[in-house]
């Protein structure tokens, strides 16, 4: 695909005229015209500032052989990059829940047989309301985490 193909789709997906385009750029219709037309091609600083409207780079724009910016390849590796970093994210999420689940259910299971010893008297003090509301807290962070780790990217 071309450089007037590419401006062409890129300035009708985003519902722009070719008088609208020629204002941002501070050109002619025409222009504009002229350049999807394949007839002229604009100048580096028109260039930049078609990248700019659309936010694509000079590259993707210049090169036929691209037909999105994830076909330039320091954008390739990159995407790559973040998608490795995204799994592992995921990974620590997954683990970060399972760890906060644990700790809550020891943590309730042992709140629970405190409170049934018949050799300890049941009553509520600082500690044991900090505890309750540790549980509370670890069993929101569990949930938090395990909606994050499902959640579709």
């Amino acid at each position: 695909m071309g450089f007037g193909e590419k401006l062409s789709r890129l300035r009708k997906s985003n519902s722009y005229t070719q008088e609208d385009l020629a204002e941002k750029l501070g050109v002619s219709r025409q222009a504009v015209a002229r350049w999807e037309a394949e007839e002229t091609s604009p100048d580096i600083n028109i260039l930049l500032g078609i990248c700019e409207v659309f936010g694509v780079s000079a590259d993707y724009m210049i090169h036929d052989g691209y037909e999105s910016d994830e076909d330039i390849p320091a954008v390739r590796e990159k995407s790559s990059e973040v998608k490795v970093v995204t799994e592992k994210s995921r990974q620590h999420m997954l683990i970060a829940a399972i760890g906060f689940a644990f700790s809550a259910l020891c943590s309730t299971i042992g709140f629970g047989l405190l409170a049934v010893d018949g050799s300890i008297p049941f009553v509520p003090s600082v500690q044991l309301v900090l505890t309750e509301l540790s549980i509370a807290l670890m069993m929101i962070a569990s949930v938090i985490c395990f909606v994050k780790y499902f959640k579709k990217q």
